[in-house]
């Protein structure tokens, strides 16, 4: 990244995304744990519903909204913090939003057979009904929650009469580690990304076997996704040479053409493993799991 004193005020913000839930679970008695279990070391969990469908849907809407902002950001050294550039703020943000409303709905969903949910659990499970694990309505819609803000931070202004000389270095020191893991986390991710789906059509090419159109079209919305999310913010040259090869070698690729030339397929597998090989050797890359090529 270039500038790293402001790249990241001059190019987006960063984004803190927390998400909040209620499990319908606690801890088992001890006195349901059995007189041979070593309930010093031994630890167990039940349901509070015998039927957690709603919770689940409420679930998968925070799990969606996560990976909705992680999928359309860039990693940052920070804990449930991400990079997001100017152009996707406004998208982010209504997107949240209408998240923000599903969630809100199926909260409600959930609340309207809450008691019902109690009721039933209690008559099934007598034995493990515990009302005092069961918050209330109003503690319990709280407990459900997805908060985002977006912010901005950067080095103290150089003339800062609050930070002597050394201090102010350290600061920039700093600052300028941060950008720099930032990228390398970014490069990370898209190797892995990478990885994924090379390797999936790669091993496609070679054995002639499993070709999908699916694979081919998650290859090109990779492509898609570095020119509006990536591009500006990676300097690393053998990562941008890989995409603009990448890049070239797929506009030729189709689907059916895959299928119906032996030869083409056998050039495209040559090429992409090729490619694979070169990622493994890039030094910002530590892969997930190894190449098998």
């Amino acid at each position: 990244m270039e500038n790293q004193n402001g790249s990241i005020l001059n190019e987006g913000v960063l984004c803190s995304f927390q998400v909040g839930y209620w499990g319908a679970s606690a801890k088992l008695d001890k006195n349901h744990l059995g007189p041979k279990v070593p309930k010093e070391i031994v630890r167990a969990m039940q349901d509070l519903f015998d039927d957690k469908l709603l919770i689940q849907d409420i679930m998968t809407v925070l799990r969606q909204a996560k990976y909705f902002v992680t999928s359309n950001s860039l990693p940052f050294p920070i804990d449930a913090v991400t990079f997001i550039p100017k152009h996707k703020i406004t998208e982010i943000n209504t997107g949240l939003l209408e998240y923000q409303a599903e969630l809100d709905e199926r909260v409600d969903r959930l609340l309207s057979k809450y008691n019902l949910l109690k009721r039933r659990f209690q008559r099934k499970y007598p034995e493990y009904y515990r009302p005092e694990k069961y918050p209330d309505k109003n503690t319990l819609r709280a407990r459900y929650y997805m908060r985002w803000n977006f912010f901005q931070i950067g080095v103290p202004e150089a003339a800062a009469a609050v930070i002597d000389p050394v201090e102010y270095q350290k600061e920039v020191d700093k600052f300028k580690g941060m950008v720099s893991e930032m990228e390398e986390l970014t490069v990370n991710l898209i190797g892995n990304e990478l990885l994924t789906r090379l390797d999936k059509l790669h091993k496609q090419c070679t054995t002639g076997e499993g070709l999908h159109g699916k694979t081919v079209n998650s290859i090109n919305r990779l492509v898609d996704k570095w020119d509006d999310l990536w591009k500006g913010h990676v300097d690393d040259k053998k990562m941008k040479m890989i995409i603009a090869r990448l890049r070239k070698e797929m506009k030729k690729v189709s689907i059916d053409r895959l299928k119906d030339n032996e030869d083409f397929r056998a050039e495209v597998g040559d090429k992409l493993g090729s490619m694979l090989k070169k990622l493994d050797k890039m030094p910002n890359v530590q892969l997930k799991r190894r190449l098998d090529i």
